[in-house]
């Protein structure tokens, strides 16, 4: 696997990861009376976008690039 294809991949596992905890934090039953696991779901969201952004800029440089 090359550096590139592992980066790809990373990045894809971690945008994975923000919504899967994004959506456990809001769905949580700790949210109850709790604003801070709100918060902390809808800031992995927030952060989930941007590495989508993230991933498709480092995609379009690859391309450039061939």
């Amino acid at each position: 696997m090359s550096l590139k294809a592992f980066h790809i991949f990373f990045i894809t596992m971690a945008v994975l990861l923000c919504i899967v905890f994004g959506a456990w934090c809001v769905n949580s039953d700790y949210t109850r009376g709790h604003a801070g696991y709100t918060i902390t779901g809808y800031a992995s969201f927030v952060v989930g976008a941007l590495l989508v952004v993230y991933e498709i800029m480092f995609l379009k440089k690859l391309k450039e690039k061939e």
